[in-house]
């Protein structure tokens, strides 16, 4: 008789903390690699459905407040089906991206917001390394070429902030002029009144907005 493979889900949570781009890590509770840092994720249960589960271990593995875990953005990044990914036996994992915004919820049961640029090749457990990379390159590439920045941002902002957010992701340093004019040009943001508190004896800063909720791509990389 086959042994029947389990269909499970992981999730790759993205934050800004200190102006770096930092993923949700949590401690292993049980065998095997237990204690070591990994992705949060859940085995899939008959009756839900793959984005329920997803946030399902977000809340249950990483300890985020139910309210907090409803409100991230999630979306499929493919699924990882490696032979030997799970020395318990055969797990095909769905893996989903997600992205929450400032402030960063705070997790519980040792799960933590850690700077991408600090997990060390080979340092997660499973096939999670390779996980974490696959959904990187996804957002890097989704930032060129849609709004999904909207999701690590408050509803309005800065363009000082929203800079500050392509370039923690992209990790390198964008110019100032170029950014601005590109963003503003195809309209993806509007004005949205001005920010309180301005630097003294100058005007406050605009705030901006996406103009669009729901992540929408543009025709053109426009990076």
């Amino acid at each position: 008789m086959l042994e029947r493979p389990v269909l499970a889900v992981d999730v790759v949570l993205f934050g800004l903390q200190a102006g770096a781009l930092a993923v949700l890590l949590a401690p292993r509770r049980e065998a095997p690699f237990r204690g070591a840092l990994a992705l949060p994720g859940a085995a899939l249960a008959p009756d839900e459905s793959l984005l329920a589960a997803a946030r399902r271990a977000l809340a249950g593995k990483a300890g985020l407040p139910a309210a907090a875990a409803r409100e991230v953005h999630l979306e499929q990044l493919g699924a990882f089906d490696g032979l030997y990914r799970d020395p318990r036996g055969r797990t095909v994992s769905v893996v989903h991206l997600g992205l929450c915004r400032e402030p960063l919820p705070a997790p519980g049961g040792g799960a933590a917001f850690h700077p991408v640029r600090e997990v060390a090749p080979g340092a997660l457990p499973f096939d999670h390394g390779q996980v974490l990379e696959a959904a990187l390159v996804r957002l890097r590439g989704k930032l060129r070429y849609t709004n999904i920045a909207a999701f690590l941002l408050p509803e309005t902002f800065r363009l000082e902030e929203l800079q500050r957010v392509y370039e923690a992701v992209l990790d390198r340093r964008l110019n100032r002029a170029n950014f601005r004019t590109k963003l503003l040009r195809i309209g993806l943001l509007a004005r949205a009144g001005v920010a309180r508190g301005g630097l003294q004896g100058g005007r406050p800063p605009h705030l901006y907005r996406f103009t669009r909720g729901d992540l929408e791509a543009e025709e053109r990389d426009f990076l």
